[in-house]
């Protein structure tokens, strides 16, 4: 380890990133302690895989815990800085570090860091894809996946490390410094936690603040928050836009050009990407900045014929904009990962001419009336599921919507909407946990729904 801790408090157990996070400093002979607001019983799956020295702080996250004497306290991500532990821990000059910032300082190689409202994951595993395609040693985690605490001894001088960064995670960073670093979108999110989209916005751009002359950024020209924010960046930067042919990265005649490979050459046509929207596309054009930018802090060359077969390859994430089926000339989408506002837009943005869009659970804080526009515009039909069913039915009154009672009649009730080649887009914009334990598991009941629609187990008709 690079740093000395005697004595560590982890702050959240209930993520996959406090368990690793604790794991990983017992086995450095630390003594750990972990802390969360559970009780033992809810926490007993997780307990379980603990190393056996470390101690466990169950339904209790009182001040007074730290009068055992910690000299570090790792925040787990979602554990927010503003309760009262972690106040008690900064007043007693207690370090207060992220998992990304204690797993940074024990990583070799390269780092590249994404950050961003919507797209996130998606990118994140692209730039991977295409980056192990290219022949680097490529590790994928953070907010994704693999905890970046368990690949950082994974690393070597060659690696390069491709990182998730979700806001929460950034607002405890220190030293934590990408080599390249991005910024897809910024759009309303998480506005129960931050005072407004400045702080919000802030925090995200936390991703940069660290970075020197010869590292890189990249960021969205079609976004007016970080066009206006262009000063604050770093001297290296390059931006993507899917309409102004004076981005480093544009759409021009259905072909992506990239004038960072020396010439506004057309590296790749939309049809190469296989995966589907508007927000892939800018996905895959801030990706392809990311490696060149990789490229050039490393001396090397890209090599643009490889770039193109790697996105021609990648397959996409579960739960986003996922092709659920076809029945009866109907196309269903499963974009069940869609929480956003910015992330739905974009998403029935991408339904060719008319479509069915199923919206709705838990909602965020957020102004959904941004929605009616392009819904408006684009959708036959909308059903409405969840808690918020009757605040959408108040925002889309005078559309053609109804309302679901489940999953299962939110399908049959799109299929009975819906014409031959529409689009039926799953894209709820809103949390889960009204009716499902997870984004995932309600995508998955929106697939074996369809699964059992095509054959012929459910009847809509």
């Amino acid at each position: 380890m690079n740093d000395t801790y005697r004595k560590a408090l982890v702050v959240g157990l209930g993520y996959r990133t406090g368990l690793a996070t604790a794991n990983f400093l017992a086995a450095r002979g630390v003594d750990v302690a972990v802390t969360d607001t559970k009780s033992a019983d809810e926490l007993a799956d997780i307990i379980a895989k603990l190393d056996t020295s470390v101690r466990v702080i169950a339904g209790n996250q009182e001040p007074s815990i730290l009068d055992e004497g910690f000299d570090v306290a790792v925040l787990s991500p979602g554990v927010p800085r503003i309760i009262p532990l972690v106040r008690e821990a900064e007043n007693r000059r207690i370090p207060v570090i992220a998992e990304i910032e204690l797993a940074y300082r024990n990583m070799k190689g390269y780092t590249v860091g994404i950050t961003g409202t919507d797209g996130k994951s998606t990118t994140t595993s692209l730039t991977g894809h295409i980056l192990s395609s290219l022949g680097f040693h490529t590790l994928v985690g953070g907010n994704i996946g693999i905890p970046l605490i368990s690949l950082a001894q994974q690393t070597t001088d060659k690696t390069v490390t491709v990182i998730e960064l979700s806001s929460f995670m950034l607002e405890t960073i220190d030293t934590f410094k990408p080599d390249v670093a991005a910024i897809l979108n910024v759009t309303p999110d998480h506005l129960d936690r931050y005072n407004g989209m400045d702080e919000y916005f802030a925090a995200k751009k936390r991703i940069f603040m660290n970075q020197s002359d010869d590292d890189w950024f990249v960021y969205n020209m079609d976004s007016d928050m970080l066009m206006a924010a262009r000063g604050e960046y770093p001297v290296n930067s390059l931006c993507f836009s899917t309409g102004n042919n004076e981005a480093d990265a544009f759409i021009f005649n259905d072909r992506l050009y990239f004038s960072m490979l020396g010439v506004d050459l057309p590296v790749a046509r939309l049809d190469d990407i296989p995966v589907l929207g508007i927000h892939n596309v800018q996905n895959v054009l801030a990706s392809v900045l990311m490696v060149i930018a990789l490229h050039k802090k490393t001396g090397t060359s890209p090599d643009p014929g490889r770039i193109v077969d790697a996105i021609r390859t990648f397959k996409g994430l579960e739960h986003r904009m996922e092709q659920a089926g076809e029945y009866m000339g109907r196309t269903f989408v499963n974009d069940s990962k869609a929480t956003t506002i910015g992330a739905v837009e974009m998403a029935v943005r991408s339904i060719k001419d008319k479509g069915i869009l199923i919206i709705g659970g838990r909602t965020k804080g957020d102004d959904y009336s941004r929605l009616r526009d392009v819904v408006m515009e684009k959708a036959r039909g909308i059903v409405l599921i969840g808690e918020s069913a009757e605040m959408f039915a108040s925002i889309f009154s005078g559309m053609n919507f109804t309302k679901a009672a489940d999953m299962e009649d939110a399908v049959v009730k799109a299929m009975r909407m819906s014409a031959e080649g529409d689009m039926i887009l799953l894209s709820p914009a809103c949390a889960s946990f009204d009716m499902f334990t997870s984004y995932d598991e309600r995508g998955k009941v929106f697939k074996e729904c369809v699964k059992k629609l095509a054959g012929g187990k459910i009847s809509w008709t």
